[in-house]
């Protein structure tokens, strides 16, 4: 039951719709076929032909509100329903949490210092303990990567210097290191630790 000095606020073991004992939990605004509508969505009028902002839940159209960018601890602000169960993964930029989908790796020709030739690439950065690669820049095995460390990205979409194009860079730590220390493209260059480029292109 409620603790009395409370107020009678207090969740309790009778809350099973997660609010105080006695109290009504809230209405939940519903679709046409009776789901639940999330928080911060409206639906569209059938009249509506288009827009701007719209979100597709089940089939539905649907209005949001304006995109937060980034929430208060540095985490995106993303909602993605992953509709082809593509993999994902947390990158940082700029000492935020950003999500990122690959796609796969490319060949892409470079020239003698490892600058792409004839396609825009971003920059990205891959802490490890070791990496070896050949006279071309390519992986010889796999990276020794350091467990629970995110991938850090130069830039996001909206930047000049943003592709979808990515080029490895691997930043090569001591064992000591503790993960996800460097959270930016500035960590990373300015850490004096051994940045190695390579020709490694992943989409």
């Amino acid at each position: 039951m409620s603790d009395a000095r409370s107020g009678g606020t207090e969740p309790t073991v009778g809350s099973l719709m997660g609010v105080p004992l006695g109290a009504a939990p809230p209405q939940s605004v519903v679709t046409g076929d009776g789901r639940p509508l999330p928080p911060g969505l409206t639906p569209v009028s059938p009249e509506e032909t288009e827009g701007q902002g719209w979100v597709v839940r089940a089939g539905e159209a649907f209005r949001t509100a304006r995109h937060v960018g980034f929430r208060p601890d540095a985490m995106e602000s993303l909602e993605y329903n992953n509709p082809f169960n593509q993999g994902v993964e947390r990158v940082w930029f700029d000492g935020k949490i950003v999500y990122a989908s690959e796609q796969g790796e490319l060949e892409l020709t470079f020239d003698d210092d490892f600058t792409c030739v004839g396609n825009k690439v971003a920059q990205e950065y891959q802490v490890v303990y070791a990496v070896d690669l050949d006279e071309r820049g390519k992986l010889i095995g796999e990276a020794e990567l350091v467990p629970g460390q995110y991938n850090v990205y130069d830039s996001v979409p909206g930047m000049e210097q943003y592709s979808p194009l990515w080029q490895f860079n691997y930043v090569v730590v001591p064992r000591g290191y503790v993960a996800n220390t460097l959270r930016s493209e500035r960590d990373c260059l300015q850490s004096g630790y051994t940045v190695i480029k390579s020709t490694v292109v992943e989409n």
